[in-house]
């Protein structure tokens, strides 16, 4: 279990636009999250999904028609007006799409201005000025104007500034959004070096999926809602959660960022059916697997639809049956381990409890008897997937070394196919 604190945490946060009226829109809905210090984070979905709204709402400059919005222990949500400039000041810096540069004024003279009203003297203002242009490369810039700048030196600018006052936590609302490949490139290893080296809290919004790779997590937000939260193992870095292996489940998100959780999910299951289908097949199965998982169709249309060679997948009866068999002992299975999970708070308890519960369902297809032996290491090594401390491979791996040599002893294809089994269930 992890024990450290978050340094932001939303607690059934929601926005709503004309409450009340007929034309209200929900640009929040019931949001619960956690950021631990020293996080790079992402916000990830199309236009309008409310990712923007959501660092607003966080950063203090959008407020919460209800719910908690705690930084740092407090509750912004409680803060009188002076609490907030000084949150301002203090807490976050704030990184635009747009720049938001005064058009008046010089590179060096916009960094200093968010200093100026500190109580800091002149001198110390240009120093930390100073310190950042030569860390940011655009010294020779420091007095030109905007209009004298290209892109890519006002982002770094704008960068600088938020830095000025050395807050805890760095807000980028599509920082590179206006940029060309090149100077994206470089603000985002900037955004990434101040995270790494300075241990800045680092939350970045984007609807692209190329800079997904720079967080230690994902949000995926989709309608005011966080669908699914995805931990990225390639940051390089432990986040708050520990060190875990990546899931089938995270693998197929971070790989198709802009599916459902559900058609996740459906991709996963048609995976762990194990016949052969041809694209078009796959991906009518996989429409139909979401339709079912959703309750927008019952069991006996989703034999109906497998089979159908018109409308559907166009399996036939027996094929289209069995494929309903599979899916619906992994859906089973998904349920039973969801209800062990409201039975067990501690999560050595849930865990044991979720590895037998997976395990008797792998055994009950089995042709063949294990020994006490190959249980237990059936066991440990279903437990040990669930926690992330081993890869799907090295399950496999474990599952198929010989019991003399400290795995399971089972054969090469029944590894594979326990495996399967096993992402599949564990990532609901």
């Amino acid at each position: 279990m992890n024990d450290r604190k978050p340094i932001i945490e939303l607690k059934n946060v929601s926005v709503c636009y004309g409450q009340g009226k007929t034309n209200e829109i929900h640009a929040l809905k019931e949001i619960d999250l956690n950021i631990y210090e020293g996080e790079y984070i992402v916000f990830f979905g199309p236009s309008g999904c409310g990712k923007s709204t959501l660092l607003y709402t966080i950063a203090g400059l959008e407020r919460a028609t209800a719910g908690s919005v705690i930084v740092n222990n407090k509750n912004i949500r409680e803060f009188d007006t002076e609490e907030m400039i000084d949150f301002y000041r203090t807490t976050i810096g704030m990184v635009f799409q747009a720049f938001y540069l005064v058009p008046h004024l010089s590179a060096k003279d916009n960094m200093m201005l968010s200093k100026m009203f500190s109580g800091v003297s002149p001198k110390e203002r240009e120093g930390r000025a100073d310190e950042l242009m030569a860390k940011f490369g655009i010294t020779p810039y420091s007095g030109r104007k905007p209009s004298m700048m290209s892109g890519g030196q006002q982002q770094r600018t704008a960068i600088a500034r938020a830095l000025m006052n050395d807050p805890e936590i760095i807000l980028a609302d599509e920082p590179v959004g206006n940029l060309d490949s090149k100077n994206s490139e470089i603000v985002l290893e900037l955004l990434s070096e101040i995270n790494k080296k300075e241990k800045k809290t680092v939350i970045q919004v984007t609807h692209n999926p190329k800079d997904i790779h720079y967080a230690d997590r994902v949000f995926y937000m989709k309608d005011g809602m966080v669908e699914r939260v995805v931990a990225n193992t390639d940051a390089g870095k432990s986040i708050a959660s520990g060190s875990k292996e990546m899931s089938e489940f995270e693998k197929l998100s971070e790989a198709n960022p802009n599916l459902s959780s559900t058609q996740i999910y459906a991709k996963l299951m048609m995976r762990n059916l194990l016949l052969p289908f041809d694209l078009d097949t796959e991906q009518k199965i996989e429409s139909v697997i979401a339709r079912y998982i959703k309750n927008e169709i019952s069991r006996s249309e989703l034999v109906r639809y497998l089979d159908d060679p018109k409308e559907g997948a166009g399996l036939y009866s027996q094929k289209a049956k069995r494929v309903a068999e599979l899916i619906d002992d992994s859906t089973r299975e998904v349920e039973a381990i969801k209800e062990a999970k409201k039975n067990h708070v501690d999560q050595k308890d849930f865990e044991f409890s979720e590895a037998a519960i997976i395990r008797k369902h792998l055994l009950d297809h089995y042709i063949g008897v294990l020994s006490l032996g190959q249980i237990k290491k059936l066991d440990y090594g279903i437990g040990a997937r669930i926690a992330g401390q081993i890869s799907s491979t090295e399950m496999r791996d474990l599952l198929d070394l010989p019991e003399g040599e400290g795995g399971a002893g089972l054969n090469r294809s029944t590894a594979k196919r326990f495996c399967k089994e096993i992402e599949l269930v564990i990532s609901k």
